[in-house]
């Protein structure tokens, strides 16, 4: 039997304010412009490197960066490297080393940004990709030109209803960011009242000490749906006497393909990847409109 292999992508959502042009291959074009690395945690660095306007289609980039002034390790003389041993030690302060990159798609009418996460035995995981792009929509560049752009990794909604079918919920928690949805329905009512009130989320929290567990009607799971692409659920719940909690922050979306096909490129198991994505946002999205009207 051939060796099949594993390629795996999450969604991003993006949403430019309706007070700005949605114009979202501008918004990644300009992102690509700013040539600039975003630092995600104390040793890594991530960039857009590639982006073509036409297509959507780019390449996000992650690297280490070296204190090249901290302590040394000399295996050698197994001990801290010696005076001598670091004047030897040049590195350009442009260069970084462990470059990984990976490729990603734009779906501009849907304002979502399929990101491979994982091929050829190397990944980038979920949070690093969600946390670059929040830090690099704050740039000034890019909010003077499209405001306060909001970002969130889109989530498994299947586990956020299996949260909130949990027997015995003590408290749930649901926060809502500004969405960006054209048809009528609850997501474009969330929208309008929070450009009304001049706010960019919506936080709902219900809670229970009595002896019964709350049991969460359609509104509060049409808002749960809403949250895998706009936000996030957060629930408190008893197991052996024990309050445990759970939060769709650590539950993406991820999408995978098994395949023995060694011959297209990494672009072309994204596109069918990407498909599957924009396919779930989309039910996801129909879900919120369903469980609202019923």
């Amino acid at each position: 039997m051939a060796r099949k292999f594993k390629y795996q992508a999450i969604a991003i959502s993006l949403r430019i304010p309706e007070d700005k042009e949605r114009n979202y291959l501008r918004l990644i074009h300009a992102i690509y412009n700013l040539k600039r690395s975003v630092q995600v945690y104390s040793h890594t660095g991530m960039a857009i490197t590639q982006f073509n306007k036409k297509n959507g289609n780019g390449v996000i980039s992650k690297f280490s960066i070296i204190d090249t002034d901290g302590d040394w390790f000399d295996e050698n003389g197994f001990g801290p490297a010696s005076e001598d041993d670091l004047k030897k030690i040049s590195i350009p302060g442009n260069l970084r080393p462990n470059l990984l990159s990976k490729p990603f798609s734009l779906d501009a009418d849907n304002h979502i940004l399929a990101v491979m996460t994982y091929s050829s035995g190397s990944g980038i995981s979920p949070s690093q990709i969600e946390k670059y792009f929040k830090a690099v929509v704050e740039a000034e560049e890019i909010a003077r030109e499209f405001g306060k752009v909001q970002v969130d990794i889109f989530k498994n909604s299947t586990a956020i209803d299996e949260m909130l079918d949990l027997e015995t919920l003590r408290e749930i928690t649901i926060t809502i960011s500004r969405p960006n949805h054209i048809p009528p329905g609850l997501i474009k009512e969330i929208e309008e009242r929070l450009a009304e009130e001049k706010a960019d989320k919506l936080r709902r929290t219900i809670s229970t000490s009595d002896a019964d567990y709350l049991l969460p009607n359609n509104t509060t799971r049409a808002l749960g749906a809403m949250a895998a692409e706009n936000g996030s659920v957060i629930v408190r719940y008893e197991q052996n006497g024990t309050i445990l909690s759970a939060n769709s922050e650590q539950k993406p979306h991820i999408e995978t393909l098994r395949t023995e096909d060694t011959e297209s490129t990494e672009s072309g198991f994204l596109e069918k990847l990407k498909v599957k994505i924009v396919n779930a946002v989309k039910q996801n999205r129909q879900k919120v409109d369903r469980l609202a009207e019923e």
